[in-house]
C-alpha cells in the first residue's frame, strides 16, 4: 500500500470495526504532513462525539490497523467533525433542519454567494434557507458547501 493511498478493502474494515461500538466513520485521510504520515479518522454518532467516543473508537481500531503490514504511519488522530462540520449527505441536511448553517454558492443568488441562517428544508433539487425570517431557495446545483454555522 502506497503512503497516502488506503485500499477500500481496509476502509471497510476500519468502518466495521467502528459500527460495532455503534461508532460512524465519517470521513479518513491518509497523508503526508510537515510532522510525518498522518493516518486521520473523523467520526461520528447520532447523539455526537466527545473525548470518551474518541477513545472507544481509538481503542476499537487501533489493534487492527496495527496488524496491517502495509498501513506504516506516524500518527493516529481520531476525532469529531467540530462544532462547524460540514454537511454533505442528505441524510446530515435532514438530521440538522432546523440548525444555523452557512451556505455557499457557484453563483451569486439574489445578489450574493454566502448564506447565513436556520436550513429550513432540503429535497433533491433544492435547499430552504430561513434569513430573518425570510425563506430563501437556494438551487442544490449551484451549491457548493453546507458548514454548520453555531453561535459562539
Amino acid at each position: 500500500m502506497n503512503r497516502g493511498t488506503l485500499n477500500p478493502q481496509v476502509r471497510a474494515a476500519i468502518a466495521d470495526k467502528l459500527a460495532e461500538k455503534g461508532i460512524e466513520l465519517y470521513e479518513l485521510e491518509y497523508r503526508r504532513e510537515q510532522n510525518g504520515q498522518i493516518l486521520r479518522i473523523y467520526i461520528d454518532t447520532p447523539t455526537g462525539v466527545d473525548t470518551d467516543i474518541c477513545a472507544l473508537a481509538t481503542r476499537a481500531i487501533k489493534e487492527f490497523i496495527d496488524t496491517l503490514e502495509n498501513l506504516d504511519y506516524d500518527y493516529l488522530e481520531v476525532s469529531s467533525l467540530g462544532l462547524d462540520r460540514v454537511l454533505k449527505r442528505d441524510e446530515e441536511l435532514l438530521r440538522f433542519r432546523g440548525s444555523r448553517v452557512e451556505i455557499k454558492t457557484s453563483q451569486a443568488v439574489d445578489g450574493r454567494k454566502k448564506f447565513v441562517g436556520k436550513l429550513a428544508a432540503s429535497d433533491p433539487n433544492n435547499l430552504s434557507i430561513e434569513i430573518e425570517g425570510h425563506l430563501v431557495q437556494l438551487d442544490r446545483g449551484l451549491v457548493t458547501m453546507v458548514r454548520l454555522h453555531p453561535e459562539i
